[in-house]
C-alpha cells in the first residue's frame, strides 16, 4: 500500500495496512532548536519527512496544489513608523500591524486596522478576488492532472472558508458587529467567496485531476467555543460549504477536512451534516479530546492532530499519558486518526521528546 492509499484509507476508516503518520513541522524556530540538538542543518520539509521516516503527507507543502486565494493585486506595503522596540507597517494584505522587534517567532503582531471597514472598502477588496486572475492555479496544472493517477503521495487543495476570512478582513470585533448590523453585506461577502472558490475548484477539476483531499479553513473558535453562534453560522456560512462539498464529492474526493483552532464542539454537528469528515487540529488546551468526540459521533468523524503539544514538551511519562490512551481508543473504535501535535510543533519541544513521541506512535500502531 503506498502513502497515498494509506492516507485516504486512514481518514476514511477503510482498513489501511497501518495508519498514516507524520507531523506538522511548521516553525523555523523549532527546527533551529533541533539543529542545536543534533538534527542535520538546513533540511527542507521533504528532507525532514525522510529524516523522521514519516509518510509524505505534507498537506501544507509538497502534497498541496498551490492555489493562490490571496488578493490580487495586493495592497501597497509601507513602513509607517519604526522605533528601537517596534515597527508599524502596512502589509500587502491591507492590514496595519505593530511588530515587536525582540519577540521570537511564531509571535503574533498586534493588528491596528484592517482592509475592510465598510461597504466601500469591501468593494475595493472584492475586485481583488477575481477567480480568473492569472496566477490563481498552477501553470503546470495540465501536467499535474496527467500525472495524478500515478502519484504515490496524496494530493489535495485548500479551498478557503467563510467566517475566518471575513474576520481576517475586518477583525473579530468589526466582523461580529457586522453579522448583526448589516447581514446583507455578510451575505454578499459569502456569496462572493462561494463564487470565488467554486470557480477556482471548477477550473481545477475540469482538467480531470485526481484529488484525494480538500481542506477548508475557519479558525473561528476560542478556548470556550465559537466566535459566532451556531445558529448564525448555519444561516450564513453553511451555504458555502454545501456548494463546495457537493462539488468535491462529485469529483470523488473522500477526505474533506476543516481547520479551526479552539473549542469547536458546538460546530461539529453542523460540519458533519454538510459532509466534512476530518477535524484539525483538535486543540487540547481548548478542551478538545478525540476520545470524547469519537464517543459522541462514532467513526463518521476522523482527526488530523489531537495530541497536546504541551505534553510533548514535558517528558516521556507525560507523552505516554497523553498519547497511549488516545491512540488506543481511536484504534479500538475503528481508526481514522493521523496522530500529530494539535498544531505546529513549538520550539519548547526538544528533538529527543519529538522523536520519543513518534517512536511511541509507531510502537502503538505495530501492536494494533
Amino acid at each position: 500500500m503506498n502513502e497515498r492509499e494509506r492516507f485516504v484509507r486512514t481518514l476514511t476508516c477503510d482498513h489501511p495496512d497501518r495508519p498514516s503518520y507524520g507531523d506538522y513541522l511548521a516553525f523555523d524556530s523549532t527546527q533551529e532548536r533541533w539543529e542545536k540538538e543534533g538534527l542535520p542543518k538546513v533540511l527542507s520539509r521533504q528532507q525532514l519527512f525522510d529524516h523522521f521516516d514519516f509518510d509524505h503527507i505534507d498537506i501544507w507543502g509538497n502534497d498541496c496544489l498551490p492555489v493562490n486565494g490571496a488578493i490580487i493585486p495586493c495592497y501597497s506595503s509601507e513602513i509607517i513608523e519604526e522605533t528601537e522596540e517596534y515597527t508599524i507597517r502596512r502589509e500587502s494584505s491591507g492590514d496595519i500591524v505593530k511588530i515587536l522587534k525582540n519577540t521570537p517567532p511564531p509571535a503574533m503582531p498586534q493588528f491596528l486596522s484592517y482592509p475592510v471597514s465598510d461597504r466601500k472598502s469591501w468593494l475595493d477588496l472584492k475586485k481583488r478576488l477575481n477567480p480568473d486572475t492569472p496566477g490563481r492555479i498552477p501553470p503546470n496544472l495540465a501536467k499535474l492532472a496527467l500525472d495524478s493517477p500515478n502519484r504515490q503521495t496524496p494530493l489535495g487543495i485548500w479551498l478557503g472558508g467563510t467566517y475566518g476570512l471575513i474576520r481576517n478582513w475586518m477583525g473579530v470585533e468589526n466582523a461580529s458587529y457586522l453579522f448583526h448590523d448589516d447581514p446583507a453585506l455578510i451575505e454578499e461577502m459569502i456569496e462572493h467567496l462561494t463564487f470565488f472558490y467554486s470557480t477556482i475548484a471548477a477550473n481545477i477539476f475540469e482538467t480531470g485531476i485526481q484529488i484525494d483531499w480538500v481542506m477548508f479553513w475557519e479558525d473561528m473558535c476560542y478556548n470556550h467555543g465559537p466566535l459566532l453562534s451556531p445558529n448564525m453560522y448555519a444561516k450564513y456560512c453553511l451555504p458555502f460549504y454545501r456548494t463546495m462539498i457537493e462539488m468535491v464529492m462529485r469529483h470523488n474526493v473522500k477526505v474533506i477536512m476543516l481547520d479551526s483552532d479552539g473549542q469547536i464542539n458546538d460546530l461539529i454537528p453542523l460540519w458533519l451534516d454538510v459532509g466534512i469528515n476530518v477535524m484539525h487540529p483538535m486543540e487540547v488546551a481548548s478542551g478538545m479530546d478525540v476520545r470524547e468526540i469519537r464517543r459522541q459521533y462514532g467513526n463518521q468523524i476522523r482527526f488530523l492532530g489531537g495530541i497536546d503539544k504541551r505534553a510533548i514538551a514535558r517528558d516521556p511519562a507525560a507523552i505516554d499519558d497523553e498519547v497511549i490512551p488516545k491512540v488506543s481508543a481511536i484504534m479500538e473504535s475503528g481508526g481514522g486518526m493521523v496522530v500529530q501535535c494539535d498544531h505546529g510543533v513549538p520550539p519548547d519541544v526538544s528533538l529527543v521528546n519529538f522523536m520519543y513521541f513518534h517512536d511511541l506512535v509507531r510502537r502503538l500502531f505495530e501492536k494494533g
